[in-house]
């Protein structure tokens, strides 16, 4: 059975992988999808650059990783 993820946060690949790491760090498995930027969902090339990376986490963990990703951007922009 395929485990199903859900998207939690997303950004540019450097404050993606600082969430994970504090994520993981609190014991939540994390998963980043990096999407080419030169393609879109069809797979077809498109002229723009995109440099969003998505952080995913099982469904179980949704609720504590919103919550920590919260308190964590609160306290960062502090």
């Amino acid at each position: 059975m395929e485990t199903q993820l859900y998207k939690v946060f997303s950004g540019p690949a450097i404050d993606v992988n600082i969430i994970r790491k504090h994520l993981e760090s609190n014991g939540i498995k994390c998963f980043v999808e990096n999407r080419r930027g030169d393609e879109n969902e069809s797979k077809y090339s498109v002229s723009t650059f995109d440099p969003t990376v998505v952080l995913e986490v099982e469904a179980e963990n949704v609720e504590s990783a919103v919550q920590l990703i919260d308190t964590f951007l609160k306290t960062k922009a502090e």
